[in-house]
């Protein structure tokens, strides 16, 4: 059996705390990293993730995203 061993995580909107006047991100999980019983490992996204509607600010051509230790498949912490 698959065991999820990365939440994968997307930026999606910054903010400032107001207690503290740090710059703060918005996490949306959009998909797992998997590692199955042979070794092999892989990468599931949401159908509904789309990279082209996320915040970039800088005009990169690239998207990143974060890995999140799996945290019994909630959202990144």
């Amino acid at each position: 059996m698959a065991t999820k061993i990365y939440d994968v995580g997307a930026k999606v909107r910054t903010y400032t705390d107001s207690r503290t006047g740090e710059q703060k991100g918005v996490w949306q999980n959009v998909g797992a990293v998997w590692k199955g019983d042979d070794g092999g490992v892989w990468l599931s996204l949401a159908r509904w993730f789309n990279p082209a509607g996320l915040p970039n600010p800088d005009q990169r051509p690239e998207v990143s995203l974060s890995l999140f230790k799996a945290n019994n498949g909630g959202a990144p912490e």
